[in-house]
């Protein structure tokens, strides 16, 4: 039966909830592990599916994702972080997989050139 009283019944389901977890904190703490180890596999695997579109190197332990636009978000590492896998899917399709020194000679690049444009 629920409550009448908006506030007695935010204050029940509040308990009730803290209650509930302090039951269940073992198989709830263990479940969310096992989801963060699937979904962390399954991104291993995306990452293993790519390459680098410069050299051709495909091991995912060094595969980057560069931006070709400015970011509207945060970068695909920190989505990853987070554990906020749908995200990192979708800013990861926003950029070019590189290897981890492509990526830094892009950038050195990318400096050297903006350097030497404000020298003239």
């Amino acid at each position: 039966m629920p409550l009448k009283d908006k506030e007695k019944q935010k204050l029940y389901n509040k308990q009730y909830g803290a209650e509930w977890y302090r039951r269940n904190r073992g198989k709830t703490l263990a479940r969310s592990k096992e989801n963060t180890r699937r979904k962390r596999k399954e991104w291993n695997e995306y990452k293993s599916s790519l390459c680098c579109n410069i050299c051709g190197e495909s091991h995912p332990a060094i595969i980057d994702f560069h931006h070709t636009e400015k970011p509207e978000g945060e970068k695909v590492s920190y989505y990853v972080r987070q554990n906020q896998w749908k995200r990192a899917y979708e800013e990861a399709a926003k950029c070019r997989p590189l290897c981890a020194n492509c990526h830094r000679k892009l950038h050195y690049n990318e400096r050297v050139e903006n350097a030497d444009e404000g020298t003239d």
